[in-house]
């Protein structure tokens, strides 16, 4: 097989993955049928090399930390301030569902891999990305087929789950009609004034993709830099997020950067297939042993989070099935942190005006929910978590 035919072998099941995920709404996410399809070609046939051949291992890896950096850029936070009960359920579940993971999972299933799959629970690629990276560092590459396990099946978990809570609420929600009234017609709110220049902002000259795309990579090589100042104590993944933040707030990065780059789509595909190089060494009885400690993963996690969303409704005074589902936002992100909040709307109003209110009142929280766990406690999460391997 050639590097292009390797390549388009590549991009074929990535857009497959995507395609599904669209059409089913992301129940069945991007990176399930990507895993699968991978998974099932591997033991047809497919070669192992195929990511060596088709030259995507070395760039992916030059390429993470552009992406991690960029996510930094996609932080709103005055919405987060507006949204700080959502800040706080959301980021204390997930810290408590993983804690619980570290803390029960190595008395039953062995310290590594509970370790491993720890992270994962709290979403987001870029931390299935640190965990395999690091597990191959190590020497428990054997390990990373079990991260990928718990990446693409947490969604059935979280999904049915959150949809349940959020209908339970739904049905309190409507039973005030104060409720409808207040939340129909949306938030009218309009932010007054002029954008200010910041301190770091370019000049309009540099507005050009390329620029972007090269204040990106400064952006990533000082994270590697920092990072090795600390002798790996703090993680590279770590730093770009952080300084995608900060570099963000200075103006020197534009906000949500990376489509701007025009080059979006090569970015997400090469770190997204990278995740998945260690399947072609996956045997059908290794998933099957995989198959209790994953479940036993899953479960110790929701527990983890159910328990703290409970505790946290009271103390903020949220309904205990939203606060749950803030934090299972973890186990599948956007846009299906969008879909179930209208389907839910869909299915529980009787009119247009009940439909409205309750998407105005679970939207806004589940979209931001899902942000706070997937894009940003999932890589600092990680970034500590690793330590422990």
């Amino acid at each position: 097989m050639t590097a292009v035919q390797a390549f388009c072998v590549l991009l074929a099941i990535f857009a497959l993955g995507e395609i599904v995920a669209e059409k089913t709404q992301a129940i069945l996410s991007a990176t399930l049928v990507i895993a699968v399809v991978l998974l099932i070609a591997f033991w047809c046939g497919l070669p192992a090399d195929i990511f060596n051949t088709a030259q995507v291992t070395g760039i992916a890896n030059v390429l993470i930390g552009i992406l991690i950096a960029s996510m930094g850029t996609m932080i709103d936070f005055p919405e987060l301030k507006r949204q700080w009960k959502t800040v706080v359920v959301s980021l204390v579940c997930v810290i408590c569902g993983v804690a619980l993971i570290v803390i029960v999972c190595p008395l039953i299933m062995g310290h590594d891999m509970a370790i491993a799959g720890a992270p994962i629970f709290a979403g987001a690629n870029t931390a299935a990305l640190l965990m395999t990276s690091a597990l191959t560092e190590k020497g428990l590459a054997d390990l990373s087929s079990f991260v990928i396990l718990v990446l693409v099946v947490q969604n059935f978990v979280g999904i049915p789950v959150a949809s349940i809570l959020l209908r339970k609420d739904a049905r309190k929600f409507l039973e005030d009609k104060a409720n409808i009234a207040l939340y129909a017609h949306g938030d009218t709110a309009v932010a007054a004034g002029e954008a200010k220049r910041k301190p770091l902002q370019l000049p309009a000259m540099f507005n050009k993709p390329s620029v972007k795309l090269l204040k990106l990579g400064v952006v990533a090589a000082l994270s590697q830099f920092c990072a090795g100042l600390t002798n790996g104590a703090i993680h590279f993944f770590v730093f770009a997020l952080l300084f995608g933040i900060l570099f963000s707030e200075l103006g020197f990065l534009e906000k949500s950067i990376l489509p701007q780059t025009e080059s979006n789509g090569m970015i997400v595909f090469t770190t997204t297939v990278i995740i998945f190089t260690n399947l072609a060494n996956t045997t059908p009885q290794q998933l099957i042993d995989m198959l209790v400690p994953l479940i036993l993963l899953l479960v110790v996690g929701v527990v983890g989070v159910g328990v703290a969303g409970i505790i946290l409704s009271k103390v903020l005074h949220m309904a205990p099935g939203m606060a749950i589902s803030l934090g299972l936002t973890c186990t599948f992100g956007f846009p299906t942190t969008m879909f179930i909040p209208k389907e839910v709307a869909n299915a529980m109003a009787s009119n247009e005006e009940e439909r409205m209110a309750i998407e105005n009142y679970m939207l806004p929280k589940m979209v931001t929910a899902g942000f706070v766990t997937v894009t940003i406690s999932s890589v600092l999460i990680a970034g500590v978590v690793v330590k422990m391997l």
